[in-house]
């Protein structure tokens, strides 16, 4: 090259350079402005300022700043909330999606993975106001962008993703059952599975814990598998995989899930995985089979067992109120409510052992005294129980109100107590016998 050219060169660096970091300023000022009116905007939900603003900065410094992308959804969410038509909505999502596509390109601060779960959970929230809800209505689109955010982060994904995926997978099974049946089981032992492991990486994490109950109530009412599906897929696979402990786990929680406690493969199944490596699930089988033989204490010790094998304390509180259960076949109510207890304990939320508690108390009300009226006060007590069930589980109120309406007809009538202890409605009162508890007066 002529010094000529070089020198021609170095001179057009030198111009270009100023162009460039004048640029690079007015990109900057840009993006202050738009903080500043996002920020102000956030507040009253009213994005018109920051979204002419947004535009001005997407379209101009579009690889200048990450929070260019990171505002994109709240304001292109308000913008498609303003168009009038399915096919103006269907525009603005798509360029929602492709911001989401531009940032995972551009810029690597979050996981893509992370930013990909965002994507399709926007496009869950929106799809449904734009044209995409008649040619994808179950959102298969996103359930593929879950999926595969699910595949490359596993456990370190939110639960918002986890319950997103789930409320997909039903909606996909539900619209064809039989053909998308075993994949929606395939999709529910992922996800029990990476939530358990999320839930043992944070044993704090109450939220996954509780989310992992709710699908596991959900999956077993969906109707996937029922016990005959499940016997008609692995009774004759079963042999063949006695020593795949992965397969074998996978087996006995379907069948713990579906409520098959008198099933032969379950039982098979939950042999071979004990042996290999006892597990909570295998633990929770034996129980079931040594139960179905009339074997109590067997199926006490193994319930015991399986309770320590989980670091679930959804699962925990479960397994101790299946136990709570057993000793009130045996009339042993001390032990009964001692276990439902620990169930309370393990879970606070569990409404179901606070009404189990409640019903004890009803079912023994004639054990605590040889006086009839002191035995009625038992149901004063048992009712307790059923209101502090629905105050720490809605999904218990309709069971608790039913319970309560039933025995409130027991309750001594305000002239007996007045006459025989001299006590009004709203005093305290103490539960004699077994039950040994303070209560108020109805």
């Amino acid at each position: 090259m002529k010094l000529n050219s070089l020198i021609a060169l170095a001179m057009g660096a030198v111009v270009a350079a100023p162009a460039v970091a004048q640029n690079a300023d007015d990109c900057a000022q840009k993006l202050m402005f738009l903080n500043q009116a996002y920020k102000r905007d956030k507040k009253t939900r009213n994005y018109t300022e920051s979204s002419q603003l947004w535009e001005d900065a997407y379209k101009s410094c579009p690889t200048y700043s990450e929070n260019i992308y990171i505002m994109a959804p709240s304001i292109l969410g308000w913008q498609l909330n303003q168009a009038k038509t399915p096919d103006e909505r269907t525009k603005v999502l798509d360029r929602m999606m492709k911001c989401y596509d531009e940032r995972m390109a551009n810029f690597s601060k979050k996981p893509k993975y992370e930013v990909r779960a965002r994507k399709a959970c926007d496009y869950i929230n929106y799809a449904k106001y734009t044209t995409y809800n008649s040619t994808d209505p179950n959102n298969k689109v996103a359930y593929d962008w879950l999926k595969q955010s699910l595949k490359e982060g596993g456990a370190d994904n939110t639960t918002y993703t986890f319950q997103q995926y789930y409320v997909t997978a039903a909606a996909n099974y539900a619209a064809n059952k039989n053909a998308n049946r075993q994949a929606f089981v395939d999709d529910y032992l992922m996800l029990t599975d990476l939530l358990s492991q999320k839930v043992e990486a944070d044993q704090t994490d109450s939220v996954s814990d509780q989310l992992k109950s709710a699908i596991e109530f959900a999956f077993s009412e969906s109707g996937a598998a029922d016990c005959k599906t499940l016997d008609g897929i692995y009774a004759s696979q079963l042999a063949s995989h006695q020593t795949d402990a992965d397969y074998l786990n996978n087996v006995v929680k379907l069948y713990d899930m579906a409520g098959c406690d008198e099933a032969k493969v379950y039982f098979q199944a939950s042999e071979y995985l004990y042996k290999l490596k006892p597990t909570y699930n295998a633990a929770s089988g034996l129980a079931a089979q040594a139960y179905s033989k009339g074997d109590l204490t067997s199926a006490i010790n193994y319930l015991n067992k399986a309770s320590e094998l989980t670091t679930s304390r959804a699962d925990k509180s479960n397994i101790k109120l299946k136990i709570a259960g057993l000793y009130a076949k045996r009339k042993d109510y001390g032990n009964a409510r001692r276990y439902a207890r620990e169930a309370i304990a393990a879970n606070s939320h569990n409404g179901k052992a606070y009404i189990f508690i409640g019903n004890l108390y009803a079912a023994s009300s004639s054990s605590i005294s040889s006086d009839a009226l002191v035995q009625r006060t038992a149901f004063w007590a048992a009712c307790d129980k059923f209101e502090k069930a629905k105050q720490v589980d809605p999904m218990c109120a309709a069971t608790a109100d039913r319970m309560i309406n039933t025995y409130k007809k027991y309750f001594p009538s305000k002239k007996d107590y007045f006459m025989a202890w001299k006590l009004k409605a709203g005093q305290s009162y103490h539960v004699p016998g077994w039950i040994d508890e303070n209560t108020t007066v109805r």
